[in-house]
Parts: structure tokens; C-alpha cells; sequence
């Protein structure tokens, strides 16, 4: 038997392509379907007076970039709102975290499991 460093090369995907096959990398239908589900399931809680913050979202909002943005009308709006300034007993102050807190987190992560499994 012959002696000697033998090398072998293995071709094949790498970490990256398994990445972007399953839509993990940004603008990928994983990032956008949990951007779009943070949006969907945070709306009841986010104030409505004028609709104006909710409908900000969709124009301040690139789906898929992993950052949900609102309007703000003042300062200190995310987590100075009075109950009396709504129009509904959810919607106020902290809306993303009460989401997130209230069922949110199980539900996107319930959705990638069933977006990565192919299941509807």
C-alpha cells in the first residue's frame, strides 16, 4: 500500500446555499413572512385615532429587511399612550412587546416551522 498524503475534495452545497434555499437570508420568504405577520398580529394593539400610525407601516416598512417601522406622532409615543387616547381597550402603549408577549412569539414561530416544512 502506497504512503503518502492523500487529499480528497467533496463538491457539494454549502452552508450558504442551504441558507438561501430555505428563504433565510434577507428579502427571503422567511424574513418576509415574519415581517409581515409581526405587522398583521401587532395591528389590533397599535393605536388608531387618526389610522395614521397603523397605515405608516406599510409605506415606512421594506418587508423582508427584519425591521418593522411606525409613524410616530410625538416622542415618546411607543410608551407614553393614555387608555384615554384610544379607541379600544388593546390598543396603547408597547404594542410590538404586547404582541410578542400575548401569543405573537408562538404564533410566527409556529408559521416558520410550518413555511420550512413545506405544510400549509
Amino acid at each position: 500500500m502506497a504512503k503518502g498524503k492523500w487529499t480528497v475534495e467533496i463538491k457539494g452545497p454549502t452552508v450558504e446555499d442551504f441558507i438561501k434555499n430555505l428563504g433565510l437570508l434577507p428579502r427571503g420568504k422567511v424574513q418576509t413572512y415574519i415581517d409581515s405577520e409581526v405587522v398583521r398580529l401587532t395591528d389590533p394593539y397599535v393605536p388608531s385615532d387618526t389610522t395614521y400610525t397603523r397605515k405608516s407601516v406599510f409605506e415606512l416598512t421594506a418587508f423582508g429587511s427584519g425591521i418593522v417601522r411606525y409613524a410616530l406622532y410625538y416622542p415618546g409615543m411607543y410608551t407614553n399612550i393614555t387608555p384615554e387616547f384610544q379607541d379600544a381597550p388593546m390598543r396603547g402603549a408597547w404594542w410590538a412587546h404586547r404582541m410578542w408577549n400575548n401569543g405573537g412569539a408562538e404564533k410566527i414561530h409556529e408559521g416558520v416551522r410550518r413555511l420550512l416544512s413545506g405544510r400549509p
